[in-house]
């Protein structure tokens, strides 16, 4: 009882996880606020398992960081990754450990660890994973965009939405287009265009009204920024933006909102939404709004003919943009990257050299098999072909003689095929074949054969026996269900003939013609061997 318990606990190689823990899963993708609330609620001194323990650190990691919760501390996803590293079977659960532990480093500043697990999780999925490679390709994308390279992030989001598409999952595919559409925005891509129009119309049909905002004022930058004769339409967007979608009104929108009126000339209008602007906010990156705030207030005091503040925030500019300079991040995180990308060509490099050895050596091992069973099938029919000689050797050919001495056959079929017969064995006997080429004995068998006993051949075999013992052949046709070979095994057997020499003529091993007289004897339904019922055939003639 206690093996067959282990076996049925353990075939799935899984542990048995706390319903709690699972409902609060199934809820983390649309609803982690719910997910984290449950998770909260769930006691860990109330969980008896290990696993249950690593399970619970691991979504309330998962749900802090989907609630947008800093991370201030990675105890419970080192846990959790701990115990999860140390089972086998749990793959799914370890790629997220990974995932989520390069999420809690990336928020507390450590860029490279972040990459550094990012990677790992990367390594760990499953190839058919594909949501959790979505999700990893996703917080790469954004590291680069953050830190290092922008084209490089483009790509990033490209591979995340080549996955959530396998996935199916639309809301996700909508935010890497979004992103992919701002980002290539920014390195002048010439199919940024597209890209954002993909992002607007799916975020039409998802009736999603933020996305629907975002790529609206992605629109409205992208406008002013690239054509200088688009402020105007670029303005009637941010404006709209602003009264239609007022409650995701962000540091962006208000800073473009300033930049176009700041570009236009209206100093007064580019103020008044620029003092709205909280740079204490967690919609962007503080540097950035810092920046950008700062270069608007120099085109401002430019306007207002203010040298000297144009000059104090022209220096406050360049100084936030050296301060945002992140040049050893992006090398630290691009070397990790590149670091993981050689391990990983250098393992497949030695799986197919470990796959092409382990083909090879199977080719090898068939090719010997082959060898072996074509040695072995020459050896058998070689030992075969010999046997036949042996019998041969000891049948009493004189039989042969005084068959025809009994019979009314000069100058038949018959007498002919026996003489040949006679020869051929003769032959066999003194050793005139090359009894070492098996291919050479049975064509000699074949050709006397086929030369012999043709259609003439037994159509005057069959004549004769019936002329000579009261059409013994036909009323055997007419009575039973018998094929023509055995027929002609009968029609042999009645002319004396020795079942090697009928094996020969047929074609068939001497073992079989054993075989064939006990199925001719049961589909006669005889209770006597057949030699002896024909010959009571034979001796009881009219």
């Amino acid at each position: 009882m206690a093996g067959l318990v282990a076996v049925v606990t353990g075939c799935d190689g899984m542990h048995r996880y706390d319903g709690r823990l699972e409902a609060a899963d199934s809820l983390m993708h649309d609803d982690p606020d719910s997910a984290l609330a449950l998770v909260e609620a769930i006691d860990a001194g109330s969980l008896t398992t290990a696993g249950d323990r690593a399970y619970r650190d691991l979504l309330l990691t998962q749900a802090r960081y989907r609630c947008y919760i800093a991370a201030t501390s990675d105890s419970a996803i080192n846990r959790a990754l701990a115990y999860y590293r140390a089972h086998d079977g749990e793959r799914e659960k370890l790629t997220r450990c990974y995932l989520y532990k390069g999420a809690v480093m990336g928020e507390l500043g450590q860029v490279d660890s972040a990459m550094f697990y990012y990677k790992t999780a990367e390594v760990t999925a499953a190839p058919d994973d594909y949501f959790n490679l979505g999700q990893i390709n996703t917080r790469i994308a954004s590291l680069y965009r953050t830190h290092a390279d922008k084209q490089v992030s483009f790509d990033k989001y490209g591979q995340a939405l080549h996955y959530y598409e396998k996935t199916g999952d639309k809301l996700l595919q909508l935010d890497c287009l979004y992103n992919m559409a701002g980002l290539g925005a920014v390195t002048c891509r010439a199919d940024f265009r597209k890209l954002l129009n993909q992002a607007e119309r799916l975020a039409t049909e998802l009736n999603d009204s933020l996305y629907y905002f975002r790529c609206q004022e992605l629109r409205c930058r992208q406008l002013y920024y690239l054509y200088s004769d688009s402020l105007i339409p670029a303005k009637r967007i941010a404006i709209n933006c602003l009264q239609e979608f007022p409650s995701y009104v962000n540091n962006d929108l208000l800073l473009d909102l300033a930049d176009i009126y700041a570009h236009s000339g209206m100093a007064d209008s580019a103020m008044y939404y620029l003092n709205y602007v909280n740079e204490n906010a967690a919609d962007g990156n503080s540097g950035q709004v810092k920046t950008r705030k700062c270069y608007i207030l120099t085109r401002i005091n430019r306007l207002n003919a203010d040298l000297g503040g144009t000059l104090r925030y022209e220096s406050q500019s360049r100084q936030l943009t050296d301060s945002i300079d992140n040049n050893k991040e992006q090398y630290v995180i691009q070397q990790i990257e590149n670091e993981f990308n050689q391990q990983q060509s250098s393992e497949k490099s030695s799986q197919i050299s470990s796959m092409r050895r382990l083909v090879m050596g199977l080719i090898i091992i068939i090719v010997l098999l082959a060898a072996a069973i074509t040695a072995a099938s020459y050896l058998r029919r070689l030992h075969n072909t010999r046997a036949i000689i042996r019998e041969l050797e000891n049948a009493n050919i004189n039989d042969h003689h005084e068959l025809m001495s009994k019979l009314d056959s000069k100058n038949s079929v018959i007498e002919r095929m026996t003489a040949n017969l006679v020869e051929l064995i003769k032959m066999f006997v003194d050793g005139e074949g090359n009894r070492d080429s098996i291919s050479e004995v049975n064509q000699q068998i074949k050709d006397t054969i086929t030369k012999i006993a043709n259609e003439d051949f037994w159509n005057e075999l069959s004549s004769y026996l019936d002329k000579h013992h009261n059409n013994i052949i036909t009323d055997i046709q007419n009575n039973y269900s018998l094929t023509e070979k055995d027929i002609r095994l009968i029609e042999l057997s009645c002319c004396g003939f020795d079942y090697i020499e009928i094996a020969i003529i047929l074609g068939y091993s001497p073992r079989s013609v054993s075989n064939k007289r006990k199925l001719i004897e049961k589909k006669m339904k005889l209770d006597k061997p057949l030699i002896d019922h024909l010959n009571t055939l034979m001796v009881n003639e009219v």
